[in-house]
């Protein structure tokens, strides 16, 4: 049996898997992480090539170490330097510079040989611990981790559905290699991706970006005070779950994008290189040469593909298998059904959660890579307190 299991290996859990093991000193061989990608942070790599980012949103103290100023040391050596560049005020670092610092922790410190490739598919109480059932067997551990994120599961706008040529850019079958050039594409989102999007095909298609409504220019996708005493303080003394969620919904700063992101688009559009349209969608049928929408002033715009930007589901991350645990093992969710838990991230005896199944807990943030290192230090804590090391 394990003593501990982190189910997700995205940024969060392997973030965790490094703290876990390297500060506060978990035997490597009593930790293991599961995952069902091959490579660590798949899903990473492959959306942030889909948009074509350049630069992340979050500050340079943000990654995957819980020191936040380690990636200084990295930046001074021969593979760092090279990839130092970042925009100026909250040094937003290159994602040339993030991956190579990323690939850097992943060797140093071997994550990858903690982890166990698999998806999980149920979760029962067992004698000491839990089991995970995956879809290879069952993994027994006395602590689990849901380190798991709604990233597989891309939200389509209702027109969108099942229309031939309407793409997500974070579907598992989006290929960014497939779209040709000088082909006419229209991007949907009022966000940083859907700008990514459409700064990144500008020059070589035809671009449209459609908007529902006007830029929302914002640094970060909520105010950094989410992460001090500052905003959590009564945040942490609502003692209504239903108020938490009002409050979390409240500070996220959705479909807006930085600066310099709203700057490179306003010169792009300036240029002729895309077209703006803000208007709402409200149909879109497949026509011979790919895709016709329907606006709802009635006017109407064809083109090769139309490429929504458009987000991820926002209901609780996990499916039908958590859904089933949740009932079988009586554990407590808020009425938006996310779970109700403790300082230690405790969903029950032995049962922990980070990430978005914690953001009731750790607040707006506990989706981002400084949400991750937030939890982190709740579950230090467990493991100081825990016989079993």
């Amino acid at each position: 049996m394990l003593d501990w299991l982190i189910v997700g290996g995205g940024a969060q859990g392997t973030a965790l898997s490094l703290a876990l093991t390297v500060r506060d000193g978990v035997p490597r061989h009593r930790l293991r992480v599961l995952d069902p990608h091959d490579a660590v942070l798949a899903l990473w790599h492959k959306y942030t090539t889909n948009v074509g980012m350049r630069y992340l949103r979050s500050p340079g103290v943000h990654h995957l170490h819980y020191d936040p100023f380690s990636h200084r040391i990295f930046a001074q050596t021969k593979r760092g330097q090279p990839l130092l560049h970042s925009i100026p005020r909250f040094e937003r670092p290159s994602l040339r510079f993030f991956n190579a610092y990323t690939d850097y922790l992943l060797e140093r410190y071997d994550l990858a040989a903690l982890r166990w490739c698999g998806r999980a598919i149920g979760l029962t109480r067992a004698r000491d611990g839990w089991r995970v059932q995956t879809d290879d067997g069952a993994i027994t551990a006395r602590r689990v981790v849901l380190a798991i994120s709604a990233n597989e599961s891309p939200h389509y706008p209702a027109w969108g559905r099942g229309v031939r040529g309407v793409e997500h850019i974070f579907a598992p079958d989006f290929r960014r290699d497939a779209i040709a050039d000088g082909e006419r594409v229209i991007v949907v989102g009022g966000g940083i991706s859907a700008a990514q999007v459409a700064l990144s095909l500008a020059g070589r298609c035809a671009v449209t970006l459609v908007m529902r409504h006007p830029r929302r220019v914002h640094h970060f996708d909520s105010d950094p005070c989410w992460v001090t005493p500052i905003c959590l303080k009564d945040f942490h003394a609502l003692d209504d779950p239903d108020a938490r969620r009002a409050v979390i919904q409240s500070a996220r700063n959705r479909g807006s994008m930085p600066p310099d992101i709203a700057q490179a688009l306003a010169d792009a559009i300036d240029r002729g290189r895309v077209r703006l349209r803000e208007g709402q969608i409200t149909r879109a049928d497949s026509v011979a040469g790919g895709v016709r929408v329907t606006f709802s002033d009635g006017a109407t715009s064809d083109a090769g593909r139309v490429i929504c930007c458009t987000g991820f589901q926002t209901g609780r991350p996990g499916g039908d298998w958590l859904t089933a645990a949740i009932h079988a093992e009586g554990l407590p969710v808020a009425a938006c059904g996310y779970p109700v838990i403790g300082r230690d991230l405790r969903w029950a005896h032995g049962l922990y959660v980070i990430g978005a199944l914690a953001e009731l807990e750790i607040g707006p943030v506990a989706r981002n890579l400084i949400g991750g290192r937030l939890a982190a230090e709740r579950l230090l804590h467990v493991v100081r307190a825990s016989p079993a090391r």
